[in-house]
């Protein structure tokens, strides 16, 4: 067996496996692991062919066979590799180009890899460029299987993204615990994932796990991947997928079960979700109603409601840093003044210890150390890690072991001396029928109250927004005993996310500022509650 202690070294051993490889794009392609590994010798080549071994080579990510070849060959070269976020939502293409050029400043980047699709963005000649296709039909061969540093970024829901600085040997501490702590379910892996390659959770924690899975002691049997847009396009073929191929083990935020459950007769009678064994939740804020209500929804369809894996990570430690084990039924805690209910994200992996306040009246800031941390951020000589431990923007507490995490410290809303969590005040608000799930936002009104910003379901057209308005107010006086000094309804698709799908609250609130947001209806109420 090779070593596992790198990244190489792990997709090295995948690759005397017999996985398979499955890209359901519009033009599906399949391509087993030991040849996926071949061909990335070409891609190698052309890096080192480019750069050289000391070079620094950025990849904007998408969910392709030959960006997969492209990644894995500047992994195995030993240059430095740089995933970038793909463009966000909202964010305009002038915005995104300088942001590009930026990070290629502060890196020291030679090489920008990117899609076909975005080869017309303008860079003024300050980086060379190249396509995915290219560097995987590069001529020559390079075998080598070197460990170099990798550059991700964190997803930017509170401000700018951070390049976190990973060794190859953190990223394989991690992978090899997240398939430790699958326990049994890590062998024979079924994988199916549409989570964009851009992102931790999509690229450590479901693609390169899934690929690290293929070789042995696991002997993983298969990783089908989904473009993104695919997925949110119509979310049933997120669960097709899964019961086409038979999959173990899959993962999604808690918005995208909150996308099927709106729309349960969108997934056809015949799916069967039977040998679904593991579904990791994590990325954002779980809420303990969406996983009730897709456990209800998806029973029918041989779902196992203890399939569900609340797990709570980071791109500072690879992926992954808590997560609740296979068949250890998920569980929550209710407490604060308002008796509000947090999910258990479960206890940390072999390779990391957590620190936090024990208790739910305690919660506060969240501390992680262990071998899969970052080295440094991009552009910071300072280490953020201090005596080990590295200090988060999350606020959570400890409960029997388990993590339990309440949101972040930069959202947390002071309203008359009390701390409000917006998170637990957007699931109260998404509840009504005509909110889009996972598309509300609690924020700062700017003169010592909130206000509440959702977005209407498309299918909500000519409701009674006002109505909903009201409907709003009244569920978070009752429940939060605190109401929003305003509601306001947007058009769908107005609320800023991160490429990951997470809230830009910060950024919502500058446009709701600005008068720049598409408003359908909005009530002021004032202060009483």
């Amino acid at each position: 067996m090779s070593d596992l202690s790198t990244v190489p070294g792990l997709l090295e051993n995948a690759a005397t496996g017999s996985g398979v490889v499955s890209f359901l794009s519009s033009e599906r392609a399949e391509v087993r692991i030991g040849e996926l590994w071949r061909r990335s010798e070409h891609a190698a080549a052309y890096f080192l062919d480019t750069v050289g071994r000391d070079g620094v080579v950025a990849l904007i990510m998408e969910t392709s066979l030959d960006c997969l070849v492209s990644l894995l060959g500047a992994w195995r070269s030993g240059i430095t590799t740089l995933s970038l976020p793909y463009p966000a939502r909202s964010a305009q293409l002038e915005e995104y180009r300088r942001e590009l050029l930026d990070i290629g400043r502060m890196a020291g980047v030679e090489l920008l890899t990117l899609p076909e699709r975005l080869a017309g963005l303008d860079l003024e000649g300050a980086l060379r460029v190249t396509s995915f296709r290219e560097c995987a039909a590069h001529p020559r061969r390079a075998d080598v299987a070197d460990p170099g540093e990798f550059v991700q970024f964190s997803s930017g829901s509170t401000g700018r993204p951070k390049g976190v600085r990973l060794s190859s040997s953190a990223i394989a501490t991690n992978v090899t615990a997240i398939l430790d702590h699958l326990g049994p379910h890590s062998e024979g892996v079924i994988a199916c994932s549409w989570l964009p390659l851009s992102h931790d959770m999509g690229l450590i924690g479901m693609c390169l796990a899934g690929l690290a899975s293929m070789g042995a002691p696991w002997r993983g049997r298969r990783l089908a991947l989904m473009p993104p847009e695919r997925m949110v396009a119509r979310p049933s073929r997120w669960l097709q997928a899964c019961s086409e191929i038979g999959a173990t083990v899959t993962s999604a935020p808690n918005f995208a079960l909150d996308l099927v459950v709106a729309h349960p007769r969108a997934v056809p009678a015949s799916v069967d979700l039977r040998p679904l064994k593991v579904l990791i939740v994590g990325s954002e804020p779980i809420m303990p109603g969406t996983l009730r209500r897709f456990g209800r929804a998806m029973t029918p369809l041989g779902f196992d409601e203890a399939a569900l894996c609340p797990a709570y990570g980071m791109a500072e430690a690879s992926v992954a840093v808590t997560m609740v084990r296979p068949h250890q039924r998920w569980r929550s805690t209710a407490g604060g003044a308002d008796g509000a209910e947090v999910v258990s994200c479960g206890v940390p992996l072999r390779c990391l210890e957590v620190r936090a306040p024990a208790g739910w009246e305690a919660a506060g800031p969240i501390a992680v150390r262990g071998a899969s941390l970052l080295t440094g951020y991009l552009g910071e000589a300072a280490s953020p890690v201090d005596g080990s431990w590295l200090a988060t923007s999350d606020l959570g507490f400890l409960s029997e072991g388990e993590l339990h995490v309440v949101g972040r410290a930069d959202d947390v809303l002071v309203i008359a001396g009390r701390k409000l969590y917006p998170e637990l005040l957007e699931e109260t608000a998404s509840r009504h029928e005509a909110v889009r799930a996972g598309n509300c936002a609690a924020i700062s009104d700017g003169s010592g109250g909130y206000l509440i910003v959702a977005e209407r379901r498309r299918a909500s057209a000519g409701a009674d927004m006002p109505d909903a308005c009201r409907w709003i107010r009244h569920e978070l006086s009752v429940r939060g005993g605190i109401a929003p000094t305003a509601v306001v309804i947007v058009s769908p698709g107005s609320i800023p996310k991160t490429p990951s799908g997470k809230l830009q609250r910060k950024r919502l609130g500058q446009l709701h500022r600005r008068g720049e947001l598409a408003v359908e209806a909005e009530l002021q109420f004032g202060r009483r509650p």
